[in-house]
């Protein structure tokens, strides 16, 4: 009867999914199963409660041509009814036994008796207490009968609006922001791929300096001023007293979360990949399962504000976050000062020096949010504030493998399309992996696209500025920007109802946050949220302090590896145990929120799967439902929770998968790099016999 499948068709608090569901959603008649499209009535279903509340709940929200609801009313009304199917096989088979015929009998005398049982039940629950619930709204218009589930305590329910031209910008002064160097501003206005050096005539566009990436083990990384974090940001926390707000956080601590409410409200909206040519091979229209992951957060409480700050119980170094802050020095400097960083050079800068160097944000204000946002790059002739964020992309063979990077060095960019070495695989990775991140810190900052320069690690291969409507494009599948800036909002907005919530629950509490939306037919988010001791915090965000240490210590010893011998190895399963800091609060179940929340999408008064075609003129509104769980379903769901993310957090790369398929993708990106290092090795002597050729001079 059953199949186990990882997305739930009839019920979010279970893994196994019905095989009439699985006909439903393939468009089967929808008689055959009325599906649930709250929580709180799929609970009921599943644990056997009456049928005759299932006419409390509508079919999914599949839009009908009038513009409203496909529901069991408005169902196709030519399917026979199981009366007239019998009566017709009876008819069609006039010798049929009379066996048969009493069997079926026995059946219908059978299937009676349960319905006057469950008829009896159904009016024993009604003469019981209704539940307590809390409900601006019903979203689905049903009568109110309580919760007598065991697993839902309450219900809150309410409606949002999206609003253009909420988000306000602060002007709190900022200091100067770098501008691109080596004439590199001329990417910003030629749309598509900047070559540095062209592969055909070998002339190079920029200078040839760019071309070797400084090594890590020569850049002095201790020159470098740390990141602050948005709960030791005392400006930022100052900012949020004066405009009297509760919640603040950066750019890169809230793009994982609003990721997951991405999700929800797009219902898993698959990537637009037409900007691909149709001869690339990858068909995949989903993003990667490093992004799909459950996102965690902390919420730091300190005299009446919250900071949000990223969870780092699982994150791991490698060396692209040493590059990243290296190549966005080369590309924001001259040659001269860029090479003071060098650790050998005779006028080395001080860290005295960098700490004088002030740092660039810009502030934001939404609701009961204050976001800031660091910046990279300006440039006055951008559209907008004339902001842009800097980007260092590496090469599919580093990312797919980066805690074994050595593995990957040589792998060269060389074509402009094609599966692998073409700037179309690293365009079409970006989609799927990088978009979604990168175009929520451009709308937190206020921005207007991202500058990406693509390298493997040791070489620079190009540039492109990739402009906000250009990504979502491949996100929301139109150019306009109306419809990512109106579900930003609202996805900031339901935010705040959440933490609204929670900090209610848990009144002047710093609070762990864990999100995670299921792919489910009806999508929903799990919430889970229990307050934290600072000391706590302090042990899971150095859980692997250790072991971050040790790979700096290794990046000095950068070589490249002809051994693929750890492929041979099967990746270990991550142990699904609660961890260490966990255990102590395990028991305290009552110490734990958590509730699945569910939305539908009403866009001009029609109620619609997600928004298309969205205009700046259209009016979108969104209904929401929170559905508490019981503490004890609670606890378990959250720890399979937290198993799921340390196992998709586990992993290689950015789509790793556990099986043996993605070791042979592996090694065939190897093999490309082994290729490529011989292929540089042709390519240095041809450039010591001939010389270089720069675009503007002479040859040398």
């Amino acid at each position: 009867m059953f199949r186990a499948s990882l997305r739930s068709a009839s019920d979010p608090l279970r893994d196994h999914v019905c095989l009439s569901c699985l006909s439903h959603r393939f468009v089967a008649p929808s008689r055959l199963r009325q599906f649930h499209a709250r929580p709180f009535l799929r609970i009921e279903a599943s644990n056997g409660t009456s049928e005759s509340k299932s006419n409390d709940a509508p079919l999914p929200s599949t839009p009908n041509q009038d513009g409203g609801l496909a529901t069991e009313s408005n169902a196709p009304s030519n399917l026979p009814s199981k009366d007239d199917a019998t009566s017709t096989s009876d008819s069609s088979n006039p010798g049929q036994s009379k066996r048969g015929r009493d069997r079926r009998s026995s059946q219908r005398a059978k299937m009676q008796r349960k319905l006057e049982q469950l008829k009896a039940k159904s009016e024993l629950d009604k003469k019981q207490p209704e539940a307590t619930t809390t409900s601006t709204e019903d979203i689905n218009d049903a009568p109110k009968k309580g919760a007598p589930s065991n697993f839902v305590l309450e219900k809150t329910t309410g409606s949002l609006e999206y609003k253009d031209g909420d988000v306000a910008a602060l002007d709190y002064g900022t200091a100067p922001v770098p501008r691109l160097s080596f004439g590199l501003d001329r990417v910003l206005f030629n749309p598509g791929v900047y070559q540095l050096r062209d592969p055909r005539s070998r002339v190079y566009n920029f200078d040839p300096y760019l071309g070797d990436i400084m090594p890590v083990t020569e850049f002095d990384f201790n020159t470098l001023k740390d990141y602050i974090t948005s709960s030791k940001d005392e400006t930022l926390r100052n900012i949020a007293v004066k405009e009297k707000k509760k919640y603040v956080g950066s750019s890169s601590s809230m793009t994982s979360v609003l990721s997951h409410f991405h999700y929800l409200l797009s219902s898993w909206r698959p990537v637009d990949t037409k900007t691909v040519s149709r001869g690339f091979p990858e068909t995949m229209t989903t993003f990667t399962r490093l992004l799909r992951a459950p996102a965690a957060m902390f919420l730091h409480y300190q005299d009446g504000v919250y900071a949000i700050d990223a969870d780092k119980e699982f994150d791991h170094a490698n060396i692209l976050m040493n590059l990243g802050k290296s190549m966005e020095k080369l590309l924001t400097l001259p040659k001269e000062d860029f090479e003071r960083y060098r650790r050998s050079h005779e006028n080395k800068i001080s860290p005295e020096e960098e700490e004088a160097i002030p740092e660039s944000y810009h502030f934001s204000s939404f609701g009961n949010f204050i976001m800031r946002s660091q910046l990279d790059a300006y440039d006055h002739r951008l559209p907008g504030t004339g902001m842009f964020d800097l980007k260092t992309r590496a090469v599919v063979s580093i990312r797919q493998d980066a805690k074994n990077f050595e593995h990957g060095l040589g792998y060269e960019i060389k074509d402009r399309y094609g599966a692998f070495e073409s700037y179309e695989r690293e365009f079409f990775d970006m989609i799927r992996a990088a978009f979604l991140k990168y175009s929520l810190q451009v709308r937190i900052g206020r921005m207007d696209g991202i500058f990406v320069a693509f390298h493997n690690v040791e070489r620079i291969f190009g540039f492109q500025y990739i402009s906000l409507p250009e990504m979502d494009q491949a996100l929301h599948g139109q150019y306009d920007t109306a419809l990512g800036d109106a579900e930003f909002q609202l996805s900031l907005s339901l935010w705040q109802q959440i933490l609204d919530k929670a900090t209610e629950r848990f009144p002047e509490k710093s609070l762990r946050f864990h999100f995670e939306t299921r792919d489910a037919v009806t999508p929903f988010m799990y919430v889970f949220a229990e307050p934290v001791t600072q000391d706590e915090i302090k042990s899971i965000q150095e859980k692997n302090k250790a072991a971050i240490d040790e790979y700096q210590q290794r990046l000095l010893n950068l070589k490249p590896s002809e051994d693929d011998s750890d492929l041979d190895v099967p990746t270990p399963e991550p142990v699904e145990e609660i961890p260490e800091e966990e255990k102590g609060s395990s028991d305290d179940e009552e110490n734990l929120l958590a509730f699945a929340l569910t939305v539908r999408n009403k866009v001009n008064d029609a109620y619609v799967e997600r928004p298309v075609n969205f205009t700046a003129n259209d009016a979108w509104s969104l209904e929401y439902e929170m559905s508490e769980l019981s503490p004890t379903q609670g606890r378990t769901l959250y720890r399979m929770c937290q198993a799921r993310r340390q196992r998709e957090l586990a992993g290689r790369g950015e789509d790793e998968s556990q099986d043996s398929s993605n070791n042979q993708y592996i090694r065939k990106l190897r093999a490309i790099a082994k290729q490529g290092r011989r292929f540089r090795e042709e390519e240095n002597k041809l450039d010591k016999e001939h010389g270089v050729v720069i675009l503007g001079e002479e040859s040398t």
